[in-house]
């Protein structure tokens, strides 16, 4: 990288020596996290290699990207510089000591190219290639068992609520015990949690939202968002409970308060995922364009149709409007990526962008990015068939789940108030067929603990399912509230509405 380059104000946090393009924080080593991000090294090696780059300049590059896969390619340049061995030397040592076998294979390849005078370019091509067919294989692989685990997750609560639904409506003809009560709520309950739990941790470890100092419109208000509703939803929820208002209504204004947050976010995430299927053919393009009238990547963007950037169109008209007012191309790109809001645009543009910064050719450049880009892409737009399909399903579902629950739950309470008024005063004992009438009676407990499961399986189901929902499908953090705004509104409805249309048909009172 070039020296002016970093030491720019914003490019150092751009593209900074230590962090990279994007400001990351620390993240901690996962199989899944190393794929992605050894995949995206690979794809920036192969792009700035075509420039005939020096080897030392190759893994010094390497090692400042902000992966967790540059360790490695430091730990290379350490024992080269500090020992007095040449790279190829230094990636057989490194190799050798590395547990991650993909990581492993490939630096001895690297060391056995290097020694042997291999063009490093073609080499480092044909690696990323072959590593991005590998990671999408494994991705598809997780993707199916995701499918599957999503089909059994529906299946499982359907059942075990089915179950439990049964077995209450038994007691109107029969007794039941409080254990009994207990058994069934908890099967529920522990087959619901375990059901996220195998979702989550199925479903593919991806960040589709970046973390640099500049972000869109949509990130910006999220942010706003989520430090104003969320207190102040907290603030209101708790205060209704202290005023022992009906739950129902605790939830229906913690849901109020999620919905602007979560749709903020939900809406967000939609144009990111097209903006990461639309910068593989700008890329492309733009480094076809510039290799083809041998000029800069700058003027070359003038004679690109921006109508046919689709959801670019606009980011890509002020990238081009701030560079012909004269500012630094550096920060016109840095603001292009911080505006995208996506970290795959983010990681495209830096395997372009400092490709053909440091005189890489344009074409096979922007080839590299594009490739890398529509790797990605396709992968995600395979996962978004899964998480669509299950989105729909288990908001339609949990509706069901909980109008029944509740509704079998405030019916036989009713029912129970009848019984206590129709028989109050009378000593049961005396009247025929009514010496034992369980639940029903007037100093029974069951029908009390009976409803506490109940309210904690509405509960577990409401979290449970946009869990469930948030983790097929992924994104960021603030897009579960979208999904848990509505399901806290299903759940808040059904208990603020259902119990009084209850009460209406039975006894003909609200």
């Amino acid at each position: 990288m070039p020296a002016f380059f970093s030491k720019l104000p914003f490019i150092g946090k751009f593209f900074g020596k230590k962090k990279g393009l994007a400001n990351h924080k620390p993240v901690k080593m996962s199989k899944e996290v190393l794929e992605m991000d050894f995949f995206s090294q690979l794809s920036y090696m192969a792009s700035i290699s075509t420039s005939g780059i020096s080897r030392s300049g190759l893994f010094q590059y390497a090692s400042k990207l902000p992966y967790i896969s540059s360790r490695y390619f430091k730990k290379v340049d350490f024992v080269a510089k500090a020992f007095n061995h040449d790279y190829a030397e230094a990636c057989r040592i490194v190799g050798e000591a590395t547990q991650e076998l993909e990581v492993k294979a490939f630096l001895l390849r690297l060391s056995g190219a290097l020694s042997s005078g291999e063009e490093i370019d073609k080499f480092l091509e044909r690696e990323s290639k072959v590593f991005g067919d590998t990671y999408g294989n494994a991705y598809e692989g997780k993707l199916e068992v995701l499918r599957k685990w999503t089909d059994a997750y529906i299946a499982l609560i359907m059942t075990s609520a089915v179950v439990t639904v049964m077995a209450v409506v038994t007691t109107i003809i029969g007794s039941i015990t409080m254990p009994m009560i207990v058994g069934l709520s908890s099967v529920t309950i522990m087959v619901t949690i375990g059901g996220v739990y195998l979702i989550y941790s199925q479903a593919p470890r991806e960040t589709r939202i970046h973390s640099l100092p500049i972000r869109s419109k949509e990130q910006d208000t999220s942010r706003v968002l989520s430090r104003i509703l969320l207190p102040a939803g907290g603030i209101v929820v708790i205060g209704l409970l202290v005023m022992k208002a009906n739950l129902g209504w605790a939830m229906i204004a913690a849901g109020v308060f999620m919905l602007p947050l979560g749709f903020t976010a939900y809406m967000n995430d939609i144009k990111v995922a097209k903006r990461d299927t639309d910068i593989a053919g700008f890329l492309r393009s733009l480094g076809g364009v510039s290799q083809a009238i041998r000029a800069t990547v700058s003027e070359g963007l003038g004679r690109l149709d921006f109508r046919s950037m689709g959801s670019l169109r606009t980011n890509v008209e002020l990238l081009y409007t701030r560079i012909l007012a004269g500012i630094n191309p550096h920060l016109c790109w840095g603001q292009f990526v911080g505006e995208s809001s996506s970290e795959q645009v983010n990681r495209s543009v830096r395997i372009f962008w400092d490709g053909v910064t440091l005189g890489g050719e344009p074409e096979r450049v922007g080839n590299e990015a594009s490739a890398f880009a529509m790797k990605v892409s396709y992968l995600r737009s395979q996962r978004r068939l899964i998480s669509s399909g299950l989105t729909w399903l288990a908001i339609a579902m949990h509706a069901v789940l909980t109008l029944v629950v509740v509704f079998i739950d405030q019916t036989l309470k009713t029912f129970s108030t009848l019984v206590k008024g129709a028989t109050a005063g009378t000593d049961l004992a005396s009247v025929p067929g009514l010496t034992n009438i369980g639940m029903f009676a007037s100093n029974s407990t069951e029908m009390g603990m009976l409803h506490f499961m109940i309210i904690v399986i509405v509960l577990v189901l409401t979290v449970s399912n946009a869990l469930a929902i948030h983790a097929t499908d992924g994104g960021h953090i603030h897009k579960l509230a979208f999904y848990l705004g509505i399901m806290l509104l299903i759940s808040g409805a059904a208990l603020v509405f259902v119990p009084p249309v209850v009460n209406m048909l039975l006894t003909g009172m609200v």
